[in-house]
């Protein structure tokens, strides 16, 4: 090798160790946006299938069986491999089951209507070590990358004005709530629209009622205030579905039907459409995207964990506020699915396109209406 060669080549390497040593500077270890501190950006795995860790408090509603419906067919379709625990009835239980995540070392953790006040110390130690957490229609917290779901007081403001139009801007209107942050922000945002904007609307009552129990408080508060008011009600705003169903059973005993008094509810789902197709009081409802909001959820998980794009980097998915919203649609008696009906058809006029074979909604063997 002559005297030029060896220059040459001494600063073609010296310029690859700048270059490399540049890279590794660059690399981001830590982000900043889902905490005050900075914590650890979630691990990247490639080398391996990502082990991710699901949890709920329980599966006896239907959009958590949902959830974990779409959720096994997430982890099956991208080659991943999983550990659960579907049934975290109590904060005992959420705390036990996420130290046993932290334990086994899982990548990635996705949780479902958790009691997150309960758990934030354990979000943050899950973070510490590297583990991504995420949330599926659930609060955030400190350490939490993501969270998918509706805009809740844009969705109670919907609801509101398919009500206002039903009623014909006119008559007494019921509110039935619980203190629950998601459900109060769906309440509030009828409750101003009513009392502020249609002066012929009454509402007439605002009920919290009691967790548990507010099954039988639907019924007994709908029944007080068809006595109290002799059956001039002509809305009862439900926060979600089924206390608007146990309200419909009263409706019903008082020997009225949905053309004297109506029901409107949130959510969607079996019990739901089989109100509305029957003809109870129970007469229309905002049908959420549960299998959408998980999507979300594991397409953060695998920007994060699989592709190396830091939350809240250049080419993050991953907003400011950690928050995705995606919209729900109102399900009446002219469009209430039948049983069988996939459930992804329902949302036609957001994300689903029967034309489109290769879109995630097709993957797998997804919920049905039962």
């Amino acid at each position: 090798m002559n005297s030029k060669s060896i220059k040459l080549f001494v600063v073609t390497l010296l310029i690859s160790v700048f270059a490399f040593g540049v890279v590794a500077v660059a690399a981001q270890t830590t982000e900043s946006i889902t905490a005050p501190v900075p914590l650890p950006v979630p691990r990247v795995v490639t080398d391996r299938p990502l082990l991710v860790g699901i949890l709920s408090s329980g599966l006896t509603s239907e959009s958590a069986q949902r959830n974990w419906i779409h959720a096994q067919i997430e982890v099956a379709k991208r080659g991943w491999k999983m550990v659960s625990n579907v049934d975290a009835t109590t904060t005992e239980l959420q705390r036990a089951s996420i130290e046993n995540l932290i334990n086994q070392d899982v990548d990635a953790i996705l949780l479902w209507y958790y009691t997150m006040e309960g758990n934030k110390d354990l979000i943050l130690k899950a973070r510490e070590k590297g583990i991504g957490v995420y949330c599926l229609d659930t609060e955030l917290r400190d350490g939490v990358i993501i969270n998918a779901t509706q805009g809740n007081g844009t969705v109670g403001a919907a609801v509101a004005h398919y009500g206002v139009d039903r009623a014909k801007e006119k008559g007494n209107v019921l509110i039935l709530s619980i203190v629950t942050h998601i459900l109060r922000i769906r309440c509030f945002a009828a409750q101003g629209m009513i009392e502020n904007e249609w002066p012929a609307l009454n509402l007439v009552g605002f009920e919290n009622m009691p967790v548990p129990g507010w099954e039988k408080a639907a019924f007994d508060i709908t029944q007080n205030y068809l006595t109290k008011y002799n059956n001039d009600i002509q809305w009862i705003f439900a926060g979600w579905d089924t206390p608007g169903i146990f309200a419909a059973r009263a409706v019903e005993e008082a020997g009225l039907t949905r053309e004297d008094l109506f029901i409107t509810g949130i959510d969607g789902g079996t019990q739901a459409y089989a109100e509305i197709r029957k003809g109870s009081p129970f007469t229309a409802t905002m049908s959420q995207p549960f299998e959408q909001y998980c999507h979300i959820c594991f397409e953060a998980i695998d920007e994060a964990q699989i592709k190396g794009i830091a939350p809240g980097a250049p080419g993050s998915m991953i907003p400011p506020s950690r928050t995705i919203y995606v919209l729900p649609v109102m399900t009446t008696p002219e469009n209430v699915p039948e049983p069988g009906t996939n459930i992804h058809t329902l949302f036609a006029a957001t994300y689903y396109d029967p034309n489109n074979k290769d879109a995630w909604y097709t993957w797998g063997d997804p919920y049905k209406v039962q």
